[in-house]
């Protein structure tokens, strides 16, 4: 049996398309259910607010990134939590963002109380940036039709360019 690399990319290309829907749906449905509940900054031993951030490397990333430290409480149920992440994409930014994330943290330092974001079914999971979903929906739509129209379409391609080879030789 012989399969065509039309097949085999398209094949690729949709379980890379399926592993990122996954991911995408995962995240919206989290996103979706999230309810706001009012919270704290926590406070430092030194007495500032434990929100700062700092240029280094993600990983083993050889970029530069914005690194983002924060700790914050908040209560659900009458139950204290406390949280570290900044947003459902993370706490590190690209370089180039560093004036995001001073805006970001000015925004957050201005008053007393944040606005928090948490999961209903495990409060214990939170962010202090209201979760919305980004581009990543663009890059799903492309990455399904790259592999509808490379299972499609690149099969033919190589049939007719074995044929013209052939035909040469």
């Amino acid at each position: 049996m012989f399969v065509s690399p039309g097949k085999i990319f398209g094949t690729f290309f949709a379980i890379a398309a399926l592993l990122v829907a996954l991911t995408i749906v995962a995240r919206f449905q989290v996103s979706m259910r999230m309810q706001r509940v009012n919270g704290t900054l926590a406070d430092e031993p030194n007495g500032g607010k434990a929100i700062s951030y700092s240029i280094g490397h993600l990983g083993s990333s050889r970029a530069n990134s914005v690194n983002v430290k924060v700790r914050y409480c908040y209560t659900v149920n009458g139950k204290d939590y406390e949280g570290a992440t900044l947003g459902l994409n993370g706490n590190s930014y690209g370089t180039n963002s560093e004036e995001k994330v001073k805006q970001i943290i000015t925004e957050l330092t201005r008053s007393s109380e944040i606005s928090v974001w948490y999961d209903p079914k495990h409060p214990e999971f939170s962010v202090i940036l209201e979760p919305y979903i980004s581009k990543e929906c663009f890059w799903l739509v492309s990455l399904v039709l790259f592999s509808l129209l490379s299972f499609r379409y690149l099969d033919s391609t190589v049939v007719k360019l074995q044929s013209k080879n052939r035909a040469i030789c």
